[in-house]
């Protein structure tokens, strides 16, 4: 049973983009997350353990700002795929981190074929 402790949980940013990471990379179409190259601006796919990379996590005033750099899988509905991918990192965020105002900006740099 649970029992209510009182106090503030406090979660670093570092916490909650692997946990966005991590609900990204279970949502259907979505490859991996990415960095892209300052110079030439080529979007590059990043091994499962470089998540963060891809990932910016901001504060405002109690407002959560997570920003999801992702490439995706060729031939997808990128409005469904957004969309799901948005709801599935405010879930999470929220039954974990218990963060309630949370703003998901979902950035595709590419896409690939499966």
């Amino acid at each position: 049973m649970a029992h209510l402790i009182p106090g503030k949980l406090r979660v670093s940013n570092d916490v909650i983009a692997d946990l966005a990471g991590y609900a990204a990379l279970e949502c259907y179409g979505v490859i991996g997350m990415a960095t892209t190259d300052e110079q030439g601006g080529v979007a590059r796919l990043l091994p499962a353990n470089k998540l963060r990379k891809g990932i910016g996590v901001s504060s405002e005033g109690g407002h959560v700002i997570v920003n999801l750099h992702v490439i995706v899988e060729q031939g997808v509905n990128m409005a469904s795929v957004v969309s799901n991918l948005t709801s599935s990192v405010r879930f999470l965020l929220k039954q974990i981190a218990e963060l309630e105002d949370v703003e998901v900006k979902v950035h595709i740099e590419g896409m690939r074929a499966s």
